[in-house]
């Protein structure tokens, strides 16, 4: 391959096209979060579900994508609506490995996803014993301990639950609710977008979960309050985007206050404080 900043047509007409997170495996959890959890959401989105609002955190390796090479991805969110639309608004995502940096930027710029890179993630198992954790400036973000073979509510019902890899995947249904702008001397063009992406398993197996959240400055993610947890799986995924929609344009009056909402989902403390050294050894 020739090193060149040119790039011929006939490549660059391939940019992300039929891109995919194929070949997952991790973690996916859900439970109840707080009512109060609203105050977190920018307007106009309002919460699914006001009286028991659902929240979810995801932790894979997405080991095949098809845009770079292997990476680990973490998302936390709550599942929002705008009008009768609704899905899932992300918090935050962090990423690591060596894919995580063509991972975010294309999914900050492209998709508008509030991608950050860290430093640590985990995602292993052994038997029926699973561990997830994320790491980003020293501070431990998530941890998860899982006993697969049970939800920790009983009564929680998955469509993919059952699942076994010699079986026909399933695909299942969902979708994400996120904002694009414009960077140009402030926030500009505003837009909260559907992003339609069904996800693809292969596996699936039931887990019971136990859960901490930890905060920094620049990632409040305690700050979700978390009610219960529902249950956790244990999976193998693919995950494709397969289409995207407009449903908002903030005037640009409105996206001051908006931003105040999303800035720390995508940016660090440093950008508007004046003192913001980290000294470490190691």
């Amino acid at each position: 391959m020739k090193n060149n900043y040119f790039v011929p047509m006939e490549k660059l007409a391939g940019f992300m096209k039929e891109g995919g997170m194929n070949s997952q495996e991790g973690m996916f959890l859900y439970g109840i979060t707080e009512p109060g959890v609203k105050e977190l959401l920018p307007p106009p989105l309002e919460l699914a579900d006001p009286n028991n609002p659902l929240f979810y955190i995801y932790i894979v390796n997405i080991r095949e994508p098809t845009f770079a090479p292997w990476y680990l991805e973490v998302g936390i969110g709550v599942v929002a609506k705008y009008g009768e639309t609704a899905g899932l608004y992300f918090f935050n995502l962090q990423l690591s490995g060596p894919g995580a940096m063509m991972g975010a930027f294309t999914g900050r710029e492209g998709s508008g996803l509030p991608k950050k890179l860290c430093e640590r993630i985990v995602v292993e198992r052994t038997d029926d014993q699973g561990h997830c954790r994320i790491e980003r400036n020293g501070i431990c973000l998530v941890d998860v301990k899982l006993e697969i073979g049970q939800y920790n509510d009983p009564g929680f019902l998955l469509e993919q639950d059952g699942l076994k890899g010699t079986q026909e995947p399933l695909i299942t249904e969902g979708g994400c609710l996120l904002h694009r702008y414009r960077l140009d001397d402030g926030f500009k063009d505003l837009e909260l977008i559907y992003y339609d992406s069904p996800t693809r398993f292969y596996t699936w197996e039931p887990a019971k979960a136990t859960l901490e959240l930890g905060s920094s400055p620049d990632e409040p993610w305690g700050s979700i309050p978390v009610a219960s947890v529902l249950g956790a799986g244990w999976a193998i995924s693919d995950n494709w985007v397969r289409g995207m929609s407009v449903l908002y344009h903030y005037s640009q009056e409105k996206v001051p206050e908006a931003m105040q909402y999303l800035y720390t989902g995508r940016y660090d403390q440093s950008l508007i404080c004046k003192g913001h050294q980290i000294y470490e050894t190691k």
